[in-house]
C-alpha cells in the first residue's frame, strides 16, 4: 500500500508539475495598452467604422439640445469665437457662401418687417432725418445713380416679358392717334362747308 500511495503522490505531483499556475487578472494600464494595440491594427480600425456605420449606435451618440446649445455658447460665442468670425469672414468666398445660405430666410425676415407698422414709422423717422434726406439727395443727383437709372429703364424696356404689352400700347396709340385725326379732317370739311 506504501507503494500505492508513493505512486500515487509522484502521479499528483507530476500532474501538478504539468499545469500552468493561475494567471492574475491584468491591470488597467494592460487591458488599455491592449486594447490600443488592437485598435490600431487594420482589423481594429475597420470593426470601429462598421459599428460607427450601424444607425443603433449612432443614435446613442445624438447629443441632447441643451449640450449643444451650452457648446456653442462657450466656443462660439467666446472671444476666441469671435476672432475666429471675424478672419472667417474676411475671406469673400466664405461670406459669400454664407450670405447665399441665408438669403431666403433674410427675405422673409424683410416681409415680416416690411409690414410691421412700428418697423415702417422707424424707416420713415431714419429716412426723414435732415442729414439722411441731405445723403439721399445728393445720391440720387449723382451721375453714378443716373447710370443705373438708365440701365434699370433701358433693361425694363427690352424685357422679353414687356416686349408684348410695349406693342399692344404702341398699336393703341397709334389708334387712338388716326382717330383723333380723322375727328380733325371730319371738323374742318363740315367746317368748310358750311363757309361756301
Amino acid at each position: 500500500m506504501k507503494t500505492k500511495f508513493i505512486q500515487l503522490l509522484i502521479v499528483i505531483f507530476l500532474l501538478a508539475g504539468c499545469t500552468q499556475p493561475p494567471q492574475a487578472t491584468p491591470s488597467f494600464d494592460e487591458i488599455k495598452k491592449m486594447m490600443k494595440d488592437a485598435i490600431q491594427t487594420e482589423e481594429g480600425k475597420k470593426a470601429l467604422r462598421q459599428i460607427l456605420t450601424e444607425d443603433d449606435f449612432r443614435e446613442l451618440l445624438v447629443l441632447e439640445q441643451p449640450e449643444v446649445k451650452k457648446s456653442i455658447e462657450e466656443t462660439l460665442l467666446s472671444k476666441q469665437g469671435e476672432d475666429f468670425w471675424k478672419q472667417a469672414f474676411d475671406d469673400p468666398k466664405f461670406a459669400e457662401k454664407i450670405a447665399k445660405s441665408m438669403k431666403d430666410q433674410q427675405e422673409d425676415v424683410m416681409k415680416q418687417l416690411m409690414g410691421d407698422a412700428s418697423f415702417q414709422k422707424q424707416l420713415e423717422e431714419f429716412f426723414g432725418q435732415p442729414d439722411m434726406q441731405k445723403q439721399l439727395e445728393s445720391i440720387m443727383k449723382s451721375s453714378t445713380m443716373k447710370e443705373q437709372y438708365e440701365k434699370a429703364i433701358e433693361e425694363t424696356i427690352n424685357s422679353p416679358l414687356l416686349q408684348t404689352k410695349w406693342e399692344k400700347l404702341i398699336q393703341e396709340a397709334g389708334k387712338g392717334d388716326s382717330k383723333k385725326e380723322k375727328g380733325k379732317e371730319e371738323g374742318q370739311s363740315k367746317e368748310g362747308g358750311e363757309g361756301q
